[in-house]
């Protein structure tokens, strides 16, 4: 993770003291946050698509926020981010946001502190158009599906949605949903393939019915995709995920 914590300094002191401050000052430790290979992951990723609006759906303490401030800030193309995050002073002290102005990247971002479901459709009916979106919110099937159709909406073709978690079953099903159901394409951003929930039984099924791992196996790391093209499918359309 050697070039993002070069390029925001921030973010290696939290990382490495496993801290970060609060609104008031007081620090606190950190928690709930992307490993420092998602975020280098996430950084190079941002950094390569140069998009003119990202959004995230959730904060926290502001580790992915920092990866993709920082990406947009070393693109030299301007570049702002949205969060949204109903709980980032009631449950994290602002830490987020105390972070990415002691990293000077206040001018780039803006929080919502709403939930998912308030928010999103706001932004929506405001007509904002995305260029890049991270997931990473409330990891139940209803709430991840929603988050990410709002996403869909918004987001421009040929851009990239990222999920965090995907190894949790809600957000693997939702997954599977946008596979089937409408025009993405996975990209590869250098992670290395993991799966989770391995058992004989499940790999003796995934050989007899020739399936590939990433069809058999929940994926433990980040998954990227880019929107091929805004179809979406008839109004009666349905197929298993």
């Amino acid at each position: 993770m050697a070039e993002l914590l070069e390029r925001c300094p921030v973010l290696k002191e939290m990382l490495d003291g496993k801290s970060g401050l609060t609104r008031s000052g007081e620090e606190i430790p950190i928690h709930s946050h992307i490993p420092p290979d998602y975020a280098e992951a996430l950084y190079r990723t941002v950094l390569d698509t140069t998009p003119a609006v990202t959004l995230e759906v959730g904060m926290a303490f502001g580790v992915a926020s920092l990866a993709i401030l920082s990406a947009l800030r070393d693109g030299n193309r301007g570049g702002r981010l949205i969060s949204i995050d109903p709980h980032q002073n009631a449950d994290f002290g602002g830490c987020g946001c105390v972070a990415i102005g002691r990293a000077g990247l206040s001018d780039r971002h803006e929080l919502i502190e709403d939930f998912d479901f308030n928010a999103l459709p706001r932004l929506l009916a405001s007509e904002l158009k995305i260029d890049f979106a991270y997931i990473d919110g409330w990891h139940t099937f209803d709430y991840a599906l929603l988050d990410w159709w709002y996403v869909d909406k918004m987001l421009a073709a040929n851009r990239i949605v990222g999920f965090n978690d995907c190894s949790w079953p809600a957000v693997e099903k939702v997954i599977r949903f946008i596979n089937t159901h409408r025009k993405y394409s996975e990209i590869d951003v250098g992670l290395p393939f993991t799966v989770a929930d391995y058992n004989r039984k499940r790999g003796l099924l995934r050989r007899l019915t020739f399936r590939p791992r990433d069809q058999s196996y929940r994926r433990v790391e980040d998954r990227y995709f880019r929107k091929v093209t805004d179809w979406e499918p008839r109004w009666d359309f349905f197929a298993p995920f």
